[in-house]
């Protein structure tokens, strides 16, 4: 890309030209002129440098993405809920990138990682886990239900030992199972 340098220019870049550069002896053969060197309306007045002010804070640019030689054109269009958007902004602002940047670019990431389906799994893994769980306790239920039924039916309970473990054992896995569901909720 052809590039110019303008002297007592403001700025501290080059101004690009979104012109490729001319072959040597081309623009002369063409009749074409030079164009003067000026720094357009960003020149300073008074000939001399501007000094940045030294009470501002020095911030740096927002990123963005990379621009690709082809356009863009498949869509996809998440949504999100109130708290979900507040997320993705604040993670997107960390990032100093705009919010659908930052989802595109950890969409492309997960899809470009080794296993895909890792940056997901966990969540998922997680809830499968937690489905099965709650069947399971959904059985015992059933069984203490069934238990309970008998030993009033009966009136003595013949091994209340053998019983207190087994509601000891059921009041673990309502705890373990009550737990992954905190931390899944607190991690979301």
């Amino acid at each position: 890309m052809h590039t110019t340098s303008v002297p007592y220019s403001a700025a501290s870049c080059r101004i690009r030209s979104p012109y490729p550069a001319p072959a040597p002896g081309e623009a002369e053969a063409s009749g074409a002129e030079a164009a003067p060197e000026s720094a357009g309306p960003g020149e300073p007045t008074g000939g001399e440098a501007v000094e940045p002010s030294s009470n501002a804070p020095q911030t740096s640019a927002p990123r963005r993405r990379l621009r690709d030689k082809q356009l863009r054109e498949r869509r996809v269009h998440p949504r999100y809920n109130d708290d979900e958007f507040e997320l993705v902004q604040k993670a997107a602002a960390l990032s100093r990138m705009k919010p659908g940047g930052y989802v595109a670019e950890c969409a492309l990431a997960a899809a470009r990682a080794d296993d895909p389906t890792a940056a997901v799994a966990d969540y998922r893994t997680m809830v499968k886990t937690l489905m099965a769980a709650n069947r399971q306790l959904g059985g015992i239920g059933n069984n203490l239900n069934q238990l309970t039924w008998h030993l009033n039916k009966e009136g003595s309970w013949p091994h209340p030992d053998t019983v207190q473990r087994l509601l000891d054992r059921v009041e673990t896995s309502i705890a373990a199972v009550d737990t992954a569901v905190a931390q899944i909720t607190e991690a979301r």
